[in-house]
């Protein structure tokens, strides 16, 4: 068995992401400690779905451990860390990471000033349904970032459970957690957008989810197989400027807020046009201007 199994392994937060990764390792041999949340329930939940580990409901019952992982909401972590940090349990050598996308290592200077090694795991995957997630969890990429001593322990055990590491800057981490939620949750909102229209237009929202489905799903598969500039359709990459500039007029008249986000991205997918290598200057130019107009 490899260095890292042999260690044990306490979970501070665990809620969906946190049972989650405690029941992978689990399952893969590791040594589960202390379990604590801020509720009895909650934590002997979490006990129950991990299989094993201790229940614990304060700092002060916490036993030492190898690695400590601080699955709580992001807003709490430098608070939690602080804590486990003057709780007297925490020595050199040990290993304390979270798994915020939005937060680097910074946030666990209180570890690292009692000789602890720190780091950050952020899958990329949702977690709503822990067994689910589990389930799922091997391919899943997982941004790394940290001091070395714990990315050489951290790295090759999440490798061990089926992800795929990458490495960020953690300096640039807001934008790295940017991207995602641009890709992800942005992408919710401009499906409801689009709705919106579709209702303004007397479509009724159910049949308007149809529409859209096998829309967006073609749309997806054309991205992820061609790249970005490739999938681009519609009238931009046509240089259809007379129907960019009708459609800009209708949103503007029917909802100016919706006609923003409209321009906005009209004047990204311009850049991706002029990639196109069929495109023509003088058409994209003209585009450009009625996208400019009245703005």
């Amino acid at each position: 068995m490899k260095d890292y199994m042999m260690g044990r392994f306490s979970i501070i937060g665990a809620g969906k992401l946190g049972k989650t990764l405690g029941k992978l390792l689990a399952a893969a041999g590791l040594q589960i400690g202390d379990i604590l949340n801020q509720s009895q329930n909650s934590t002997q939940a979490a006990v129950t779905f991990i299989g094993s580990g201790r229940a614990c409901t304060t700092m002060s019952e916490l036993k030492a451990a190898d690695y400590y992982l601080l699955a709580c909401p992001d807003h709490q972590i430098q608070a939690c860390c602080q804590q486990l940090a003057a709780s007297g349990v925490l020595q050199a050598g040990m290993t304390v990471f979270h798994c915020s996308g939005a937060l680097n290592t910074t946030v666990l200077h209180s570890a690292t000033a009692q000789g602890a090694h720190t780091a950050s795991i952020h899958p990329v995957r949702s977690f709503a349904q822990p067994p689910l997630a589990a389930a799922e969890f091997p391919g899943t990429y997982c941004a790394l970032e940290g001091d070395a001593a714990a990315l050489a322990q951290l790295e090759p055990l999440f490798v061990s459970l089926g992800a795929i590491p990458f490495h960020i800057d953690p300096a640039q981490k807001t934008l790295y957690h940017a991207a995602s939620v641009m890709a992800c949750n942005y992408l919710v909102t401009l499906q409801d957008l689009s709705l919106q229209a579709l209702e303004q237009a007397g479509v009724e929202r159910d049949l308007g989810m149809n529409i859209l489905h096998p829309l967006v799903k073609g749309t997806i598969n054309n991205l992820f197989t061609s790249g970005t500039a490739a999938a681009l359709t519609g009238p931009i990459a046509r240089g259809e400027h007379s129907v960019v500039a009708a459609q800009l007029e209708a949103l503007q008249a029917w909802s100016p807020d919706i006609a923003k986000v409209y321009r906005a991205l009209g004047q990204q997918s311009l850049k991706l046009a002029a990639q196109q290598p069929q495109q023509k200057a003088a058409n994209l130019a003209r585009v450009a201007r009625a996208l400019a107009a009245a703005s």
